[in-house]
């Protein structure tokens, strides 16, 4: 019950028993009447049991509703979450809840697998806002760092044609900028300090799922981002995501455990982000010879 109104019942009670009282103690000085302090104790023992019977129902009452919650968690862990899908949460931070939680929720030792689709717009991708994914990489590094994580990994799928046309990528070599091929510099900013952290791993590999982000967190949960595309510019822009978790949706997840290992079979490690003022300053330097 709301504490307010729990207050106000209890003062409502308090407010009749003292009323009564009052109206026996002005009795019994004026003149004393046995039938009106029968009514009076009558009264007083109606306003009592009545306020028992309630705590009573009250206590029952949440033993219910606790009864309920605990067989609700209980048919949880026996049958599963169902698959859920959350649409209109952006690109920005709020966006990005859902996936920070999943991150957070993580069992100690498992495994994270991030495989995401750049495609031929390569640095302009926009579905997710700077900050946004700031969030979810702070997220990574810090369950990474207190050992929740065993090992992140992230695949970055690009389209065949770009691979195919671009010798730096098939030689694990990731260019920070705009255009087929190449990152944003927020994720290039992310997967240089991966390059440098234990336990973390990059590679580059033709795309097999052609859907922005996949993540597998550990062995019971997997999520899909939705996101729409620009007919315009070919931009694409984060709408929602979906997970799926084990029980009951093992089957599914299994599905997705055969295209992360379809995409790892042509994937290529990565070894070096190259930013745009790292080309310039190379640009400067003097050649040998």
């Amino acid at each position: 019950m709301n504490p307010i109104r729990r207050e106000l019942l209890n003062g409502l009670f308090v407010l009749v028993i003292a009323s009564l009282l009052s109206v026996a103690f002005a009795e019994f000085q004026l003149n004393f009447d046995v039938h009106l302090w029968l009514l009076i104790l009558m009264g007083i023992a109606i306003a009592v049991s009545g306020y028992v019977v309630f705590e009573i129902t009250l206590g029952l009452t949440a033993a219910s509703a606790e009864s309920t919650r605990k067989r609700e968690e209980e048919w949880l862990k026996r049958v599963g979450n169902p698959a859920r899908l959350e649409l209109g949460m952006g690109a920005g931070a709020a966006g990005m809840g859902m996936l920070v939680e999943a991150v957070n929720a993580m069992r100690p030792g498992s495994d994270l697998t991030l495989m995401l689709h750049l495609s031929s717009e390569g640095g302009r991708e926009m579905a997710f806002t700077d900050e946004a994914r700031q969030i979810l990489y702070r997220a990574i590094m810090e369950q990474l760092n207190r050992g929740t994580i065993r090992e992140y990994k992230r695949l970055l799928c690009f389209d065949a044609d770009v691979l195919v046309n671009d010798h730096d990528l098939r030689s694990g070599i990731l260019h920070v900028g705009e255009g087929p091929g190449t990152i944003s510099r927020s994720i290039g900013e992310h997967c240089r300090l991966m390059l440098a952290t234990m336990r973390c791993s990059i590679y580059v590999a033709p795309v097999v799922l052609r859907s922005y982000a996949v993540g597998l967190f550990g062995t019971d949960k997997v999520s899909m981002s939705v996101d729409t595309v620009d007919q315009d510019t070919g931009a694409r822009t984060y709408v929602g995501v979906m997970f799926f978790h084990d029980p009951p949706n093992g089957e599914i997840i299994e599905q997705f455990r055969q295209i992360e290992r379809a995409t790892e079979r042509r994937m290529v490690a990565v070894h070096k982000i190259v930013f745009p003022e790292d080309e310039a300053l190379a640009a400067r330097l003097p050649t040998a010879g």
